[in-house]
């Protein structure tokens, strides 16, 4: 709750959390009189950036002794206290110390500067600065803090000028993961700034200077501020801070923008020498671009720094994980470029999806009899309007799919993205432009042969209809003979256009643990050791070592006993700061007490978590962060003595650490020889990968996501790498490669092997509604269909040996009775050679008819009624409509069954055949995706054979059926049902998380190549 306090000025009621007890009105009046704050532009005389103070007297100097610190330099002067590089002399570890200003000693400033300390020390993540311990030194509060060699933020700009685009972006990013490991433990920053971000050694940017935070979870601490000066740096707060409002993480992020802002252009978006001025730029002037100061900053770049910039707070980002997300693809790290297999499949979707769309509705806007009884259907309207409408259709989904969302149905479908080179949004203009020379160069051909010839009589020009026909294909090709792997599988639209087609995703996130055991419980107390008061046991790790809360910090810290007469923690060892080992904190070496503490990450032993074998998405991230570490520790020798399974600490953030002392013990499932201590890192690494993955092990590995092939090829090549450069590098490309098949990935598989016979019922449905129309319209053309095929039936019938004479007779009735009844149109060379006829009647059929009129030219009265007597019972069951070319077939039904059988012929039997061929079709392939038993080894044709009879039992059962019970009703009936019962198989299975239903009967996995 937010307690309302007295303005000092006027008495008007304002926020706990008002700069220095004013209302808005009267901060601006008084300009926050004559304290001197930092407006964003840092003074040169300060080498850190931090707020600029009178400097405060009695303060340590260079080489005096402070407490048990030697000061060996002073690093900046903030607006409660002076840091300096300082020596722990006991340890004999470089600090950063943080002394509270004398010229601010007061009851409230120590309380604050404490508070400090503790909030600060409650953050454990690698990109926020560490904080060792507080006391107080000669009656002055003192934090001692990791030291950040390699400056801040402000100090690079200012030496180098604005930074690149991606190393902004990186910087950022990393700021982001340190606020949001402090805002998940309620804490907020309140003063993000480039002087408050550090760079260590190795190019990792920390967040320091807690000294405005505040704890979302007691507000009360809120109303902590010193009086007479602005706590915070207004070229770099929130309105909402300025205005002494309650804050959220959005204030945060707002400085993050600026930030970003700074970073990207050497300056704060809003600067001004007059206080006033300043505070109403910022509360109440749109932010400007950062392109305004830097013609060459990505658009989409600017419009995520001006959304952070925004004066609304929920007009800003909802939380970090949105902004990360926006920030990805203007990172270091290169996008992932599709590959052509991908692309291939992708464009095949895409092109069956829009032909089929194209079909339906070509059909219906042409359905008329009118437009399919005249050949010359390009002179027809409608038929020009539905060409023009499938050009518009094709153009319409690249350039705006494309333009605005970077996709089109099948990209969105297989996670593909269009981008230009610097990724930002393509833009409808340059998508149109690679729709015209994708789309509309292949097709050109086409449009000039359709325009040019007359399109309905198709059987003018056969071979220059085959040629034409054939030339999109040849032209496509030739679009991608540029394609290469080192320009990013560029083809000639893409090269034309200066865009790439990317993954959507380039990597990973790194995944937590998803149930992390706390160090231990709150319990009774046990004993003291120290500063600390023992809890007890950290869980897993048995007696030997000790969960113990620090009441200055309050934090958890563990401590681990040590026997009278054990050597103290190596130097060395007392400096570590980096990710891959636990920090060192203090130590006592007397006759009533012997311990070290360390800092206590919550998370479990390793070998708790191989109880059970661990996920390819996880395992990966373990041996990178081990290899980093092992490289660091071989470069500065501080390689522990031992490398074991015991050894290695996994935190509930994801990340291993590498400990210098046993934690638990082996677990049980691994054998003596599997558990023992490897003798070199490559084979430490190796026992690592095989332990967590499952391998080697009495138990079976994999379980429902055995390891990916390339995982398995990377472990087995570990003994023989070069070094941990190189395997270090391996990992890191690992991250971009998929580690896991999901869901998505499976529906996209199963939506490619429907993608034709989709396609191909919606063209037959599309004729059948079109077919049926003509039917009504031109009965007779229909009738004539009908009886043909009867025709067709009984000649067949008569042929067979030992036909009887009966049926000999109906197979010549048949033929007289399209002779008299049809042989007028037959002989009409116009009608035969509309479009609905040629579509229509086969080749068989048309010769079949022809014969009829040649061989009954002169028919008597007689055999017309001998020939109507024989059909009599035909005729009347059919009726004068059930003549119709569908019968009582409804046209639903006619798509199912297309459907059906395409998914059978077309894929269901090239599916079998490439299972015992190949292990897999080549979707699989394209998809990158493998077959494996659940222990993660290579399925055996037989197994996928047996997998595949599995998911296509369905249509196979159906294609039986239709076989049995055809021609009848019953026949297709049975077809419809068994293809529905496949697609309710279908949902099922891709409902199953890891693995669908035939993968469960079949005791196999899909996993990454």
């Amino acid at each position: 709750m937010n307690t309302e306090r007295i303005c000092q000025e006027c008495g008007q009621p304002v926020p706990v959390e008002a700069p220095q007890g004013l209302c808005p009105r009267c901060l601006a009046r008084t300009g926050l009189g004559p304290t001197t704050v930092d407006t964003g532009e840092r003074p040169a005389e300060n080498p850190v950036g931090l707020p600029a103070t009178r400097m405060p007297r009695s303060l340590p100097v260079a080489g005096q002794l402070f407490g048990g610190y030697r000061i060996l330099r002073p690093l900046g002067h903030g607006g409660m206290g002076t840091v300096y590089e300082a020596e722990h002399l006991e340890s004999g570890r470089i600090v950063a110390l943080k002394v509270l200003s004398h010229a601010l000693d007061s009851g409230e400033a120590r309380k604050r500067f404490l508070r400090e300390g503790r909030l600060a020390a409650s953050i454990n993540h690698p990109n926020s600065v560490y904080v060792y311990g507080t006391e107080e030194i000669e009656g002055t509060p003192a934090i001692s803090m990791e030291l950040v060699p390699g400056g801040t933020l402000v100090e690079r700009v200012e030496k180098e000028g604005p930074m690149p685009v991606t190393a902004a972006v990186d910087a950022i990013l990393q700021i982001i993961a340190g606020l949001d490991a402090a805002h998940a433990i309620g804490i907020l920053h309140r003063d993000i700034k480039p002087s408050n971000c550090f760079i260590d050694t190795d190019g990792t940017v920390k967040i320091g200077d807690f000294g405005l935070s505040i704890s979302t979870a007691a507000r009360g601490d809120t109303a902590l501020t010193v009086a007479g000066s602005f706590m915070g740096t207004p070229a770099f707060s929130s309105p909402e801070q300025l205005r002494g409002e309650e804050l959220n993480v959005r204030s945060d992020m707002y400085s993050v923008g600026v930030t970003l802002f700074y970073l990207l252009t050497g300056r704060t978006p809003f600067h001004s020498d007059n206080m006033v001025q300043l505070l109403a730029t910022v509360l109440e002037k749109p932010a400007p671009s950062p392109a305004t100061f830097r013609p060459g900053i990505p658009s989409g770049l600017g419009r995520i720094v001006l959304r952070c910039l925004q004066k609304q707070p929920g007009e800003r980002f909802k939380n970090y994980a949105e902004l990360r997300l926006a920030l990805a693809s203007y990172t270091s790290a290169a996008p992932t470029p599709a590959t052509l297999g991908l692309r291939f499949v992708a464009g095949v979707v895409d092109h069956f999806l829009l032909v089929g769309t194209v079909m339906v509705l070509q059909f219906l806007v042409i359905s008329d009899a009118a437009t399919l009884m005249n050949g010359k259907t390009w002179q027809n309207s409608s038929y020009r309007i539905a060409v023009f409408g499938n050009v518009l259709i094709w153009l319409a989904v690249y350039a705006v799919g494309e333009g605005l969302w970077g996709r089109s149905p099948a990209k969105a479908l297989f996670g593909l993205r269009v981008a230009r080179l610097d990724r930002q949004r393509v833009g409808i203009g340059r998508a149109l432009v690679r729709a015209l020379i994708f789309v509309g160069l292949p097709s050109l051909p086409t449009w000039i042969f359709f325009t040019t010839h007359n399109a309905g009589n198709m059987s003018a020009s056969p071979w220059r209809m085959l040629v034409v026909s054939y030339s999109y294909f040849a032209i496509v090709a030739l679009l991608f003979l540029t394609v290469r792997r080192r320009n990013g599988f560029a083809a000639v639209h893409d090269l034309v256009t200066k865009t790439r087609v990317i993954l959507r995703s380039s990597s990973a996130t790194r995944p937590p643990l998803e149930t992390a055991a706390e160090p231990a419980a709150l319990g009774e107390r046990l004993s003291t050791l120290g500063p600390y008061h023992v809890l007890g046991p950290v869980p897993g790790a048995g007696a030997d070592l000790l969960v113990a809360y620090d009441t200055r910090l309050l934090r958890k810290v563990w401590i681990r006993p040590q026997p009278p007469g054990a050597p103290p923690v190596p130097i060395p060892l007392r400096g570590l700061a980096r990710p891959g080992r636990l920090r060192w904190l203090n130590s006592k070496r007397s006759m009533d007490e012997n311990w070290d503490a360390f800092e206590a990450p919550p998370g479990e032993p390793l070998t708790q978590l191989l109880e059970s074998p661990q996920s390819w998405s996880r395992v990966r991230y373990w041996l990178l962060d081990l290899t980093d570490e092992l490289q660091a520790a071989s470069q500065d020798g501080t390689m522990p003595a031992t490398l074991a399974l015991d050894r290695v600490w996994i935190t509930s953030s994801g990340s291993a650490k590498l400990l210098d002392f046993p934690i638990s013990a082996a677990p049980t499932r691994l054998a003596s020889s599997d558990a023992s201590p490897p003798a070199e890192p490559l084979q430490f690494l190796e026992q690592v990968a095989n332990a967590a993955l499952g391998e080697k092990s009495s138990k079976s590995a994999g379980g429902e996501n055995p390891a990916p092939l390339h995982a398995r090829q990377f472990v087995a090549a570990l003994p023989t790498s070069t070094g941990l450069d190189a395997v270090a590098s391996q990992l890191r490309s690992t991250l971009h490669s998929l580690a896991v098949v999901t869901r998505g990935r499976r529906a996209a598989l199963a939506a490619s092997c429907a993608a034709f016979p989709l396609m191909a019922a919606a063209m037959a449905l599309a004729v059948v509604i079109m077919l049926h129309n003509v039917s009504v319209r031109q009965p007779e053309l229909a009738r004539l269909f009908r009886c043909l095929i009867s025709a067709q039936i009984a000649g067949s019938e008569a042929e067979a040996p030992g036909a009887a004479e009966l049926q000999k007779q109906k197979s010549r009735a048949w033929e007289v009775y399209i002779a008299h009844t049809f042989g007028g149109m037959i002989t009409n060379g116009e009608t035969m050679n509309t479009l609905y006829a040629r579509t229509t009647f086969a080749p068989r059929l048309r010769a079949l008819a022809e014969r009829s009129v040649r061989e009954h030219p002169n028919l008597s009265e007689q055999e017309i009624r001998n020939a109507m007597a024989i059909l009599k019972p035909d005729l009347d069951r059919h009726g004068t409509h059930g003549l119709d070319i569908f019968g009582t077939l409804p046209p639903y039904l006619m798509g199912l069954i297309v459907f059906a059988s395409s998914l059978a012929i077309y894929v269901a039997l090239p599916a079998l055949i490439c299972a015992i061929a190949f292990r897999g079709g080549p979707l699989l392939r394209l998809f990158g995706v493998a077959v494996v038993r659940r222990n993660g080894l290579r399925a055996s044709r037989g197994r996928i054979l047996w997998r595949s009879l599995l998911a296509w039992s369905p249509i196979l059962l159906a294609a039986i059926l239709a076989a049995a019970l055809a021609p009848g009703i019953g026949g297709t009936n049975a077809a419809a049902l068994a293809t529905a019962l496949y697609g309710m198989l279908l949902v099922a299975s891709l409902a199953m998380p890891g693995r669908s239903l035939q993968d469960r009967l079949a005791g196999t996995c899909l996993v990454p190549r």
